[in-house]
């Protein structure tokens, strides 16, 4: 009788982590800078992942099918140099789960990209970013009630071209993807903790950004990874 218990309980707090993980791809854009000395840009990002994960707990793992995320950033860019760019955001992340009271967190980052090499219409460059999440929900689950907060770090790497032809430019190349992070559950009054992860780390994308006017440009992105994948599109403002 108590192993059942305890397998029941291992359940509970498996599926409660698993349905609040709101982890999530976010835009890459150019893999270069595009901006540059001192000058800066603002805009809006928007994704929509789905993502298979690895959560653990009492030493059983289990995992997440296709776990669907909404995120909205806002974004300050800066120009340091011809070649570097730096990129700061600030947002929300929000997951729907089924059975579940689910709310919209925080969610920010840090975005570096650099140029190694360009010619007339291609540049070469590579991009990284590092994201912190945080997400909260409660829920019941075979009669006994849980309430959870979940705070997770995704680290992306990219590297390719882009090609720039008048208002069209074109980019992709491959993608490094990872993600580290904890869920606190209490389930039944009793406090349990759990780790959450990505296992497929390597992947691909490519996007398109279409200049709107001499200062607004509208972008669209795809990414993917072997147990994940996310729509992107955003718009940036250039001063």
């Amino acid at each position: 009788m108590k192993k059942s218990l305890c397998l029941l309980g291992v359940v509970v707090v498996l599926s409660g982590l698993l349905s609040s993980s709101a982890l999530a791809l976010t835009p890459i854009g150019v893999p270069a800078a595009t901006l540059g000395r001192g000058e800066f840009a603002t805009g809006f990002g928007f994704s929509h992942s789905s993502i298979d994960l690895k959560v653990s707990a009492f030493g059983i793992s289990v995992i997440a099918k296709d776990e669907e995320i909404d995120t909205y950033m806002a974004n300050l860019i800066f120009g340091l140099d011809e070649s570097v760019e730096f990129q700061i955001d600030l947002g929300a992340s929000h997951v729907d789960i089924q059975n579940m009271e689910s709310s919209t967190d925080f969610a920010g980052g840090l975005v570096l990209r650099f140029t190694l090499a360009q010619s007339e219409k291609i540049k070469w460059g590579i991009v990284g970013s590092v994201h912190w999440y945080e997400a909260s929900g409660s829920g019941v689950d075979f009669g006994i009630p849980y309430s959870e907060e979940d705070s997770w770090r995704e680290f992306q790497v990219a590297f390719g071209p882009s090609y720039k032809d008048g208002a069209l430019c074109l980019y992709g190349g491959p993608l490094l993807h990872f993600i580290d992070g904890e869920g606190e559950a209490i389930v039944a009054g009793v406090p349990i903790s759990g780790d959450i992860e990505h296992d497929s780390c390597l992947g691909g994308f490519v996007g398109a950004n279409i200049d709107l006017n001499e200062n607004t440009t509208l972008g669209f992105e795809y990414q993917f990874t072997g147990s994940a994948h996310a729509i992107c599109a955003s718009i940036r403002f250039a001063f």
